[in-house]
């Protein structure tokens, strides 16, 4: 059963105001600009052998838990990956059980070979 719209509102309005807490802590800012910069490719798109500017900064492990901040994994450098925006989408859809835009491009397209 689906919780009310409104706690569900609620929530991710508390979860918005928990990572703007944590993303505007200046320890965190000065951590993710040097990671950023000792980091500057894409780690997923090195991986697909392609060369991307990383623009984010993606926790392996979550910090955001039951509504609290572990500062020890958002300040963790082994806990960070640097990404360009659609590989940092990608993760974030991945791990909370959605299709990857490219995954859906993927199946469309095998679709449309089939109709062929």
């Amino acid at each position: 059963k689906k919780p009310p719209k409104e706690k569900v509102e609620r929530n991710q309005t508390e979860n918005r105001k928990l990572r703007a807490k944590a993303y505007n802590n200046s320890t965190w800012r000065k951590m993710r600009d040097t990671y950023l910069k000792e980091h500057a490719v894409c780690q997923d798109c090195i991986s697909k052998g392609k060369i991307t500017p990383a623009t984010d900064i993606h926790h392996i492990k979550s910090p955001f838990k039951d509504g609290e901040i572990n500062y020890s994994l958002l300040l963790d450098y082994s806990n960070l990956v640097s990404l360009c925006k659609e590989c940092h989408g990608n993760r974030h859809a991945t791990e909370q059980g959605h299709k990857t835009a490219q995954l859906i491009i993927e199946e469309l397209d095998k679709l449309f070979e089939d109709v062929d």
